[in-house]
């Protein structure tokens, strides 16, 4: 078997918080013991409701937090900033300077990356994200869809091998949800790996080869698509029968 891209062992967060008029703080677990495994070239699922702790798996994969147990690997080996630069990242909610348009943006990545800035490369990355057409447009005039493809071109500059998009598709209308599943399409066609966090499940049966569930901070299933809805019944249905399965 090949060494898995991303993985998580048995991963723990723990958040403290004071409680109302109170001076002590409320322990409360955010992540239980994370177990997952995102292999070369597949696009892997991150299914989860709102507030199941997806983003903060995400911000531990990045370092952008860490865990309280376990351990978080990019590409078979601890966290290492050389690693992170083959990761490309887009937020759920990606923020922009309002009054840049997108080739300026694209620039502005390039820098960030210290990659050269060519005029081709970044032609093709607009073309790729459906956004050539609406280049010399300032930000403040995109809607949440054409951002949302900005920042997988953000993303893509590097042409990193492993891409972590959280909620990609999230507000998104059919047409915007559809432009993203093409791209995420030909990443892996492009050999990639991609590794993204939704609880939109049409997209997940359209686009992913395996898929995670959390639920409370806790992984209640890993695996294929197959395995996960083997009788084919409708997805949807399959996925609130297991949160229930989850209820005391």
């Amino acid at each position: 078997m090949a060494e898995p891209i991303l993985e998580f062992v048995n991963v723990s967060k723990v958040f403290f918080h004071n409680t109302l008029n109170s001076d002590f703080s409320r322990r409360k677990e955010i992540l239980s013991g994370i177990n997952l495994k995102v292999e070369r070239g597949e696009i892997y699922g991150f299914v989860g409701l709102n507030g199941a702790g997806k983003t903060t798996c995400i911000k531990i994969a990045l370092g952008l937090s860490h865990s309280d147990s376990g351990e978080a690997k990019l590409f078979n080996a601890e966290f290492s900033e050389a690693n992170l630069r083959r990761v490309g990242f887009s937020p759920e909610k990606p923020e922009f300077y309002e009054y840049l348009n997108a080739q300026e943006i694209l620039d502005f990545s390039f820098r960030l990356a210290g990659i050269p800035i060519v005029p081709e490369k970044k032609q093709s990355l607009l073309e790729t994200v459906k956004l050539w057409d609406d280049r010399e447009k300032q930000i403040s005039c995109y809607s949440k869809g054409m951002r949302q493809r900005l920042s997988i071109a953000c993303a893509m500059s590097s042409c990193p091998e492993l891409y972590i998009l959280d909620e990609p598709s999230s507000g998104l209308d059919p047409l915007g949800r559809r432009a993203v599943k093409d791209i995420l399409k030909e990443l892996k066609k492009d050999g990639r790996t991609v590794f993204f966090s939704t609880h939109i499940l049409a997209d997940v049966n359209e686009i992913c080869d395996r898929i995670g569930i959390l639920h409370n901070g806790k992984m209640i299933f890993e695996g294929k698509l197959k395995d996960f809805n083997p009788s084919n019944e409708d997805l949807e249905e399959r996925f609130v029968k297991l949160l229930n399965e989850q209820t005391p």
